[in-house]
């Protein structure tokens, strides 16, 4: 049954269960297929170095004890690729619960074992992570760009509202320390910045965040409890989008750029509709998303290290088959049922669903409220670019396609790797790809 929908000056006729252009997407089908380990494209394998941490940041992970060292690391790397051998690409995400850079020789170990899997399997294996920026100098910047480490800071939008909750262990604010470290990377073309929002205040950060970095990614916080105000976070989002629509049709793509380049909340939306995409649950969470703590076990993600009905394995045994199994046959909760926004969605995330309800099938109906408008506002903002300018329509889509062209096996770089073998590796092979565009295409040719 249609029933309309109201954004901004537009109002949209939807069924319960809107279908997406591209309508292939065999993830959708949780409910109806056994998992297949062939579905995954991408592997996102999270690591726990350890919970110490030079920030008391108030809305940071439950921490579990334990230090992991590089043998354990390896380990369960091995396991997980073992599980997903012909995946397109392996994310090594360091992250975790503590500060990564206060352990920056393992990070540089982690990398260094990533160009060996890489040169390997012929596939990327990425060493990532978020730092909280507090220890990151030139020198620190200079040598994780070397080892080919991609890394995000954490910045929460306004020194006011970073300051609010991003706190040294004195309740000092970290924001002022932060900024002047950002202002001083030099190469800064694959550095983002990554917030975490409780409010509506979203356009003033992301244009205090945007003039700092070229990539800006805003996420809410996993844990409502009732208190966050979704009108509020809706109404930000109006402003946002009304701002990024009249940057856009004016010719200035830096800020929609920023948007679509990262993992930002809206961008994910953006990007589905653009590309026509179901997605099959709102994360990859236990089937293609795995996090190592220091206890040993292995969670179905980096949120839910230490809570109950988390671990989907150890290092011991391994990843549990039956437990991937469950958290795919989860991806279709039927309390989304009737939900328009359903397929682009994916339904409510695990950990806020059990830190408000005490179970990982609940749906928070703040959460929903958003992402329904998300979701509007992405068609809203699509629609506006093509009925205006196809030109900058097709240029958007254009540059989605080649973003999301990044999680692709990239094919050339491997046909070429093969027959260079001994001569480069594939992780040379890439850099000059990277670096050397018209160098890798004289290769290449002389390969064929």
């Amino acid at each position: 049954m249609l029933k309309k929908f109201e954004i901004l000056d537009k109002t949209y006729e939807l069924d319960d269960n809107y279908t997406p252009l591209n309508d292939d997407n065999n993830f959708c089908n949780a409910d109806k297929i056994p998992f297949l380990p062939q579905y995954v494209r991408t592997v996102t394998m999270c690591l726990h170095i350890s919970e110490s941490c030079n920030l008391n940041c108030k809305y940071c992970f439950k921490k579990i004890g334990g230090e992991l060292s590089l043998d354990d690391i390896k380990r369960f790397i091995d396991c997980v690729t073992h599980i997903y051998p012909n995946a397109d690409r392996y994310i090594i995400d360091m992250s975790g619960a503590g500060e990564p850079l206060l352990h920056k020789d393992l990070a540089m170990q982690i990398a260094k074992y990533c160009k060996a899997l890489s040169d390997k399997y012929l596939r990327e294996f990425l060493p990532t992570f978020v730092t909280n920026g507090v220890l990151l100098t030139p020198e620190t910047v200079g040598e994780l760009q070397a080892a080919g480490i991609l890394f995000g800071v954490s910045l929460d939008g306004t020194k006011e509202n970073h300051d609010k909750n991003r706190v040294f262990h004195n309740g000092k604010g970290s924001y002022d320390t932060v900024v002047n470290n950002i202002r001083k990377i030099e190469h800064n073309d694959y550095v983002g910045l990554a917030m975490t929002y409780s409010d509506g205040n979203l356009l003033e950060s992301f244009l205090s965040m945007s003039e700092l970095l070229p990539t800006v990614s805003m996420k809410p916080v996993r844990f409502t409890d009732g208190q966050f105000d979704a009108k509020a976070v809706c109404d930000g989002y109006d402003k946002l989008i009304r701002f990024l629509l009249s940057k856009t049709l004016s010719g200035d793509k830096k800020y929609i750029y920023a948007v679509v380049n990262g993992d930002d909340y809206f961008g994910k939306f953006l990007k589905r509709v653009l590309l026509g995409q179901k997605v099959y649950g709102r994360c990859d969470a236990g089937i293609a998303r795995f996090s190592l703590a220091g206890d040993k076990n292995i969670y179905f993600c980096p949120a839910a290290v230490g809570i109950e009905g988390g671990a989907v394995g150890d290092l011991e045994y391994g990843i549990r088959r039956r437990k991937i199994q469950e958290m795919w046959d989860r991806q279709k909760n039927g309390k989304c049922n009737g939900c328009f926004a359903r397929d682009v969605c994916g339904g409510e995330c695990k950990i806020v669903s059990y830190n408000r309800y005490g179970t990982f099938n609940g749906v928070d109906p703040v959460m929903c409220q958003i992402k329904r408008h998300l979701f509007l506002l992405a068609k809203y903002f699509a629609d506006s670019v093509k009925q205006a300018d196809l030109q900058k329509y097709n240029w958007l889509l254009d540059t989605v396609n080649k973003i999301e062209g990044y999680y692709s096996r990239d094919q050339k770089l491997i046909n070429a790797a093969k027959y260079y073998s001994g001569k480069y590796t594939y992780s040379q092979l890439k850099e000059i790809k990277d670096n050397e565009p018209e160098k890798f295409d004289t290769l290449y040719k002389d390969a064929h």
